[in-house]
């Protein structure tokens, strides 16, 4: 597995190893301006390359035609990484229901790597509207709340995304256990290092303010879309 992840395309195209490169300097650079230097400034002007650099890899690399759901895929996370670091509170709600989106799409993809619908073919042909109706409620909700004048909780938001993340990082375990797949451990090395990260800077940010948390989750960060762009190459194989 370890040979896997510093494996490469033998027919990689230039422009993806070139775009590789952009995507780890340019993050290296995000996380010692934003995390460490503390300079938010600076730093926007890396992270809206990072997102973009491990797309357009993708683009170059992968040899599908049906890449439309993946494409629109690293377009909601960019989009949720760039609103985050906007300070409004609104906008943060709305970069959390991208996430939410983002997840969910993940979701659909491992609950069909795991085959558990296999057997019962309504699920299996009708899964996928059920998390598209969660979230068309979730979008009537906040239009109804601004017309009706009624406080929008983000709880229904942030439960969500926390309940699907857990789904996805439980059936991501299921699947590398079960299937051993090399997609299904790209997958939850994904759903880890940002599980992660997001521990460490709790732990910094909450309970108690330490360098080395920092720096832990930057390392832990820095191949989380990597792992997510080889998890989406494999998984086509």
């Amino acid at each position: 597995m370890v040979k896997e992840i510093f494996k490469t395309e033998k027919d990689i195209d230039g422009r993806a190893s070139a775009a590789l490169y952009v995507y780890f300097i340019a993050y290296l650079c995000y996380l010692f301006f934003y995390r460490i230097y503390d300079d938010a400034d600076i730093a926007l002007i890396f992270k809206p390359i990072i997102v973009p650099s491990i797309a357009f890899a993708y683009f170059f690399i992968t040899k599908s035609t049906r890449i439309y759901l993946n494409l629109f895929l690293f377009l909601v996370i960019f989009l949720a990484d760039n609103l985050v670091l906007l300070e409004e509170r609104d906008i943060k709600v709305i970069s959390t229901f991208l996430y939410l989106i983002a997840i969910g799409i993940l979701f659909d993809y491992v609950v069909a790597d795991s085959r558990i619908l296999k057997r019962n073919y309504f699920l299996k042909e009708n899964f996928k509207y059920f998390t598209t109706v969660y979230f068309f409620l979730i979008v009537l909700y906040k239009i109804l709340s601004v017309y009706l004048n009624i406080e929008f909780k983000e709880f229904f938001v942030v439960i969500g995304y926390i309940v699907m993340f857990l789904l996805v990082l439980l059936l991501s375990i299921y699947n590398a256990l079960r299937f051993k797949s090399i997609a299904s451990r790209f997958l939850l090395l994904t759903i880890i290092c940002l599980f992660f990260s997001d521990v460490f800077i709790t732990l910094n940010k909450y309970y108690s303010k330490n360098d080395s948390f920092i720096y832990i989750s930057c390392i832990i960060e820095i191949p989380t879309y990597y792992f997510l762009l080889k998890y989406l190459l494999h998984r086509e194989k």
